[in-house]
């Protein structure tokens, strides 16, 4: 953003140089969906700390494939049926997400607080940093806070999209859960789930084939 109002400042004339052409670009990293070894490290890691805050956090992110933030601001009165209302703080979008099975049993086991299902007291959510605070104890029980084994909560939607395309749903039935504006990032996790389908098929075909080329 600096280098882009320096640059157009330049064109008019009110500097000479643009100082931050020389700048080099920080390396900025992909967001991870979690492999399921950290999912159910992270489930256990939860409980047996009876962290349920995290725990919470985590079914709601999973279950809804919602941002971390927009699951903080969910209200009890917002799931009407099977269903909860997300407005996305990032989007504006205004989603009615079916909430799956587990979810259901999950959230049926919460005692209501007050008026979130992430409650500070009756009126108010716990914050955002609060929050992060809980799950960053438990990225760091399993190794999942820094270095090349670091994975965060955003991962947690990718997670769920990701999980999504592997059953083979389109991209218009995750882009209704998810709510993402364009299909281009939906199509990412198309892509993976494909690719990971097309390994298993030819992974498996190879088995049935016997070192002089025979099926088994």
């Amino acid at each position: 953003m600096l280098s882009v109002l320096c640059r157009h400042a330049l064109d008019l004339g009110w500097i000479e140089r643009n100082p931050v052409v020389d700048v080099p670009k920080l390396k900025g990293g992909e967001y991870k969906a979690w492999p399921e070894a950290k999912l159910r490290a992270f489930e256990n890691a939860a409980r047996s700390t009876e962290n349920w805050t995290a725990l919470t956090a985590y079914e709601l992110a999973i279950g809804t494939g919602q941002r971390l933030g927009d699951c903080i601001k969910m209200r009890w009165s917002d799931i009407d049926g099977d269903f909860v209302r997300v407005i996305q703080e990032k989007t504006g979008a205004d989603l009615w997400v079916y909430c799956p099975a587990r979810l259901q049993t999950y959230l049926g086991t919460l005692p209501k607080r007050g008026e979130y299902i992430l409650a500070k007291n009756l009126t108010q959510p716990l914050g955002k940093r609060q929050v992060q605070e809980t799950i960053e104890k438990v990225r760091k029980a399993i190794d999942a806070l820094e270095g090349d084994s670091r994975l965060v909560p955003h991962g947690w939607r990718y997670t769920a999209a990701m999980q999504l395309a592997e059953t083979g749903c389109s991209d218009a039935d995750i882009q209704a859960v998810s709510g993402h504006r364009t299909l281009e990032m939906v199509q990412k996790y198309r892509r993976g789930a494909n690719q990971k389908a097309a390994s298993r098929r030819t992974q498996l075909a190879r088995e049935r084939t016997d070192k002089n080329g025979n099926r088994t």
